[in-house]
């Protein structure tokens, strides 16, 4: 069917296209007045391609993709049960795709016997995550690599119920 979202595992081979997103989204920021100039631009340029081939063998990452063209990915450390990034392409953005995202997230946490997922949002993402039962447990400011800091929100998820037992 034609604009259906597929949600798919990635490969070593996808650390250019994921790079390429992480980009395009976080410059999608830009006068959004959350951050400046100084901080989009060390965020959008924070890793390499070997480093997301490393991570890519280490953690669990998803790629949405729209008529085979990689739209949004997604990064699941299980051993931390941490989301460490959802990013979107600006023009697929508010479409669901970061929604599919999390939810296959969700998914692989519980399926991992997980009872709480956590993760620092950007200052934009903070009410999508919401809308997707995060709750705020603090801020702090994340230190990018070779550049300024940046406010952040520590979220977090409950997976199961309080005294449920994970399947």
């Amino acid at each position: 069917m034609k604009d259906e979202i597929v949600i798919r595992a990635a490969f070593p081979d996808d650390a250019t296209t994921i790079l390429a997103l992480h980009e395009a989204a976080v410059r999608g920021e830009r006068g959004a007045g959350r951050y400046d100039d100084a901080q989009i631009e060390a965020w959008a340029r924070r890793h390499t391609p070997a480093e997301i081939r490393e991570r890519i063998a280490t953690r669990t990452f998803f790629i949405a993709e729209r008529d085979t063209r990689a739209v949004a990915y997604a990064q699941l450390d299980v051993a931390a049960a941490t989301v460490r990034s959802v990013y979107v392409a600006p023009q697929d953005s508010r479409k669901g795709v970061g929604r599919r995202l999390v939810e296959a997230m969700v998914a692989t946490a519980r399926a991992s016997g997980l009872r709480e997922l956590e993760l620092d949002a950007s200052l934009n993402a903070v009410p999508f995550y919401e809308a997707l039962g995060f709750r705020t447990v603090g801020s702090h400011d994340h230190c990018v690599r070779g550049g300024p800091a940046m406010p952040c929100v520590h979220m977090a998820r409950r997976l199961v119920a309080d005294g449920a037992a994970t399947e």
